[in-house]
């Protein structure tokens, strides 16, 4: 608290509310206690427009709300029933999808295309080149227009252009299908990040998050039990290629889903269906605990500029990137190295793929309870642990010639999802302002794709089958993205204590209204990171 000589920050906060003409000159005032009151005074007269979407639905009934624990339990599980079930049934799809190609390439699908070794890490990079490209685009529409509409409608498309797949009989025509695929994958990710922004605290997103991410462990096993379905019981497919069948299914599957999300999600939670109006009332109110509100439609510069000033974007990108070189690698050649490199039938390698799935399932959920429970705010500590883990599964993976051991590597690696999906969350939760969010996010996902596009580009035709380059590139990606994260605690770390200390010397100033404000994280003197 103030020492006694000092003027009590809540007649401060009044003096500069109540008089035209300040009796207390700001200039003189601690330069952080200044800019709050001074953005108190902003925040009052803010344009609507200016304001979080949250701000609209706050009324007397809403703002004199006090939240009961055992109502508020009820409600996080309605909303994962109805909302957190869709999420994963989507990224497992998603995953499903992106991984046909490494199945596909079993069935026949480079020799009927004629692909060279070149064009087949080109299929890869290609997917990727178009997520690049339109992924800024994708994060401004998801801005302007209805969330869960966009999202809908890129699903459904995603997957009439995976059907599209089947008719190709050329690289060419089957390397604009991928690329095409990518543009469509520009809008998802982003799209989940700000729906887990929207319906759950800060302190509720790295759990969900890495239950969503995770839930790529069940595309890969649905994925594998095709693959080997088709393999095995080729007959009736003499005429027509099973690898095409492959595409078609999994198409199918993903157009089904994408008019049940459509149907089923509602833009902001306030339009929920399954909501009633208490639950309604409930969900504004844990969206101020966040700092962040809904989002903002309004562009705003500032937020833009800020965030390529913030170091955090750059780690994240870091981190981005050297998560996707070992995953868009293993993605397109990993059924290709348990076959050539290991020594597993063709069949078998289908099949191998489906430990690494279920550790997906399992392992980020189990990291994120571990969190939860007992090592609250060591988040991000446990992450940078997982990534010298990954080093070390590299290390078996490129140093030794067991299959045993290089099989242990293998899946090692498979628990690096943990660490995307906790990154994912510290943009949802530790990135405030919806523009700079969506900036965040775009740069995540700009790094994934660049890495994603260097992964499969590392496996080159004249190292097979061992692939001694695109190992060594895992290796040091891993080393790289332990250093990002363990970077971004230190500064994050820092942000807090420097928060705490000044709480500390004075009472809380800020105004209840700057939680609608659409605040970036640097601005919110009342914004605290997640650690």
């Amino acid at each position: 608290m103030a020492s006694d000589n000092e003027t009590n920050s809540h007649e401060i906060a009044s003096d500069v509310n109540k008089e035209s003409k300040y009796e207390v000159s700001i200039k003189n005032l601690d330069p952080q206690l200044s800019t709050i009151l001074s953005l108190n005074d902003e925040v009052n007269n803010m344009d609507m427009k200016d304001m979080d979407e949250a701000y609209q639905f706050l009324d007397e009934e809403t703002e004199n709300l006090v939240l009961d624990p055992a109502y508020e339990k009820k409600l996080v599980r309605k909303i994962d029933f109805h909302i957190m079930t869709i999420i994963c049934g989507l990224m497992a799809v998603q995953m499903m999808d992106k991984t046909t190609n490494s199945y596909a390439a079993l069935m026949g699908l480079r020799k009927d295309l004629a692909m060279t070794s070149e064009e087949y890490s080109w299929v890869g990079s290609s997917f990727y080149l178009g997520y690049l490209v339109f992924e800024y685009p994708a994060n401004l529409i998801l801005q302007k227009l209805p969330l869960s509409k966009v999202l809908s409608l890129a699903i459904i498309l995603w997957g009439v252009v995976l059907m599209c797949h089947s008719a190709c009989h050329a690289a060419a025509t089957f390397l604009l299908c991928r690329t095409i695929l990518g543009i469509l994958e520009g809008f998802m990710n982003p799209a989940y990040i700000i729906m887990t922004s929207q319906w759950y605290r800060k302190e509720e997103q790295f759990m969900r998050t890495c239950l969503w991410y995770g839930f790529q462990g069940l595309g890969t096993l649905v994925g594998a039990a095709i693959a080997y379905g088709l393999q095995v019981h080729r007959a009736g497919f003499h005429s027509f290629a099973s690898w095409r069948v492959f595409y078609i299914i999994t198409g199918s599957i993903t157009v089904f889903l994408g008019f049940i999300s459509g149907l089923h999600v509602p833009d902001v939670p306030v339009k929920a269906w399954f909501l009633n109006k208490t639950d309604k009332m409930y969900a504004v109110e844990r969206s101020k605990s966040n700092q962040q509100g809904f989002g903002n439609k309004k562009f705003k510069k500032h937020q833009l500029i800020e965030a390529f000033k913030d170091p955090v974007t750059y780690c994240i990108f870091i981190y981005a990137m050297s998560y996707a070189i070992p995953n868009g690698g293993l993605n397109n050649f990993g059924s290709i190295l348990l076959n050539e490199d290991f020594g597993f039938s063709s069949t078998k390698s289908s099949l191998m793929n489906m430990p690494g799935g279920g550790l997906d399932i399992v392992f980020p959920p189990a990291v994120a309870l571990i969190n939860h429970f007992w090592l609250k705010d060591f988040k991000i500590i446990s992450m940078v642990i997982i990534n010298l883990l990954c080093v070390v599964g590299s290390c078996l993976l490129t140093f030794t010639n067991h299959r045993g051991s290089m099989l242990t590597g293998y899946y090692t690696l498979y628990i690096s999802t943990t660490n995307m999906a906790g990154v994912a969350s510290i943009v949802s939760s530790n990135v405030a302002g919806h523009t700079k969010k969506i900036t965040a996010s775009t740069v995540l996902l700009v790094g994934y794709c660049v890495g994603n596009m260097i992964g499969p580009q590392s496996f080159r035709a004249d190292q097979a089958p061992g692939y001694a380059g695109a190992k060594t590139a895992m290796l040091v990606s891993y080393c790289a993205g332990a250093i990002a994260l363990f970077a971004l605690y230190w500064i994050y770390l820092f942000r807090n204590k420097k928060r705490a200390t000044f709480r500390e010397e004075y009472d809380k100033v800020a105004s209840d209204k700057i939680a609608f404000a659409d605040l970036t994280d640097l601005q919110n003197p009342e914004f605290i990171y997640d650690l």
